[in-house]
């Protein structure tokens, strides 16, 4: 099969972690599988948990 979009929030990336900066880096990386043409992503979520 083959997975189309036409834009728009596309998906939702989870992970887990011994604590929210584990999760939060190991979803990020989870993120480096997925690809396609013009795939664009926040990098600023959770950002707050890095600097605590």
């Amino acid at each position: 099969g083959e997975i189309v979009t036409n834009g728009g929030r596309v998906l939702g990336v989870t992970a887990k972690g011994k604590d929210l900066k584990e999760a939060r880096a190991n979803a990020y990386k989870a993120t480096e599988w997925i690809d396609f043409e013009n795939k664009y992503m926040r990098h600023d979520i959770g950002h707050a948990i890095d600097e605590a």
